[in-house]
């Protein structure tokens, strides 16, 4: 005995079919059909019956099935599957409706059911970085496995922030232990109508080692080379006069005057790399840069030129200011000793930024790479310290500097407002 419905469907339509065809044959005999004719009718009408069957039986468990294969994709969390349709059918419809919004129903009340606690700790606990988070009264409602292994702070649940060595500024959140090697940053968020703050930390000593280390071996490095350009000659004229049996009064002079001018270059070149470590904090002010700019045209030579385009006014330490464009405009006019040189500065404010850019006609920078680097120079007379100078000052304004060679060097300073 059947009792599943497939089992009782297949047998309705069977026994549909037997009745069609018990009827025809019933009507054929009525008619005097003989029964060659009688089975050929019967053959003929068999097959649409069988088809039309086969459909309706297709179509029904074909609807099932995509059914159950959208609803376990539900089960396995996959919110953005659909029904692959085929033809139109509102009970089909509506059923999908229906398990949808079931399944929204039971997934949000399965998510407001859901500790704060254990949300964060799905979302954040495994992270490397370190990740504190406070709630609308600044107390700590949750801190990540990274956070606890910071030896320089303590974290209690349930704590204010300013119990636990934090400060508060411009709401956002500051610790004096976390200030050297340390990248932080604070952000906030909302949850169910609840605000939170989250503080998050990135240890960088390993990277601010490296950085140094870096520098160190090119300050010694390029040092050294100066060093040694400089001694070497010293030394060879100082063993010329040690190797000469007597001692001639005009030629000594003449080997004194020139490691003494040696010397002399090298303790400027010193005290002018030592300038770029005593610059003080920049007092940020509304400066006149086209006037600074016109100050600049004592550098130029007869046939040298200087056009400045763009807003006259900034805001910038006017000392400091004063003296970076005093060494770019320098550089632009030793880029070129033979021929004039075009000198061009724009002034402009992108959004929150302000650009000043120094472009000249010259023969641009043939070591752009180690340009900004210190003590480098590819100048006979230079002492590598002018990028130097400008980049530490802009970096100070807490800008950046950018280099590039279009149609000679084009230096690009870029600072907030």
């Amino acid at each position: 005995m059947l009792r599943t419905t497939e089992g009782k469907l297949a047998l309705t339509l069977g026994l549909v079919i037997i009745v069609i065809l018990s009827l025809t044959a019933a009507l054929t005999h009525a008619w005097g059909w003989s029964w060659l004719g009688t089975f050929t009718l019967l053959f003929v009408i068999s097959y649409p019956l069988c088809w039309l069957s086969w459909r309706i039986w297709q179509s029904w468990s074909l609807s099932l099935m995509r059914l159950t294969t959208y609803v376990q994709s539900l089960s396995m969390g996959e919110s953005g599957v659909e029904v692959a349709k085929q033809g139109k059918s509102e009970l089909i419809d509506d059923l999908v409706r229906e398990i949808k919004q079931l399944h929204q129903q039971v997934h949000g009340e399965a998510h407001r059911g859901q500790p704060l606690v254990v949300l964060l700790s799905q979302l954040f606990e495994d992270l490397p970085i370190a990740v504190v988070i406070f709630d609308a009264e600044f107390s700590l409602a949750y801190a990540n496995r990274a956070a606890y292994e910071i030896n320089e702070i303590s974290l209690l649940l349930g704590m204010a922030a300013t119990e636990l060595g934090f400060s508060i500024n411009a709401q956002h959140l500051h610790h004096p232990r976390l200030a050297d090697n340390w990248r932080c940053q604070s952000s906030f968020l909302t949850y169910r109508e609840q605000s939170l703050c989250m503080f998050t930390a990135i240890d960088i000593s390993s990277e601010l080692k490296r950085s140094e280390q870096a520098v160190q071996e090119n300050l010694v490095r390029v040092l050294s080379h100066e060093l040694r350009n400089t001694l070497t000659p010293m030394s060879s004229m100082a063993q010329t006069l040690l190797s000469m049996q007597q001692l001639d009064d005009n030629q000594t002079r003449k080997v004194l005057e020139r490691i003494h001018t040696r010397a002399d270059g090298m303790l400027n070149f010193i005290q002018r790399f030592a300038e770029v470590a005593k610059i003080p904090e920049p007092k940020k002010e509304s400066v006149d840069i086209k006037a600074l700019v016109e100050q600049t045209r004592v550098l130029l030579r007869n046939k040298d030129t200087l056009a400045f385009h763009g807003s006259p006014t900034c805001q910038a330490d006017p000392q400091l200011m004063a003296q970076v464009l005093m060494n770019l405009v320098k550089n632009a006019v030793e880029s070129n000793n033979s021929d004039p040189v075009e000198i061009i500065i724009r002034y402009y404010q992108s959004g929150n930024q302000q650009v000043l850019q120094v472009s000249d006609n010259g023969t641009g920078f043939s070591n752009i790479d180690n340009a900004i680097t210190p003590l480098f120079t590819t100048k006979p007379d230079g002492a590598g310290i002018g990028l130097a100078f400008v980049e530490t000052v802009i970096n100070k304004h807490g800008g950046k500097l950018k280099l590039s060679n279009q149609q000679g060097a084009l230096v690009e300073l870029t600072w907030p407002v």
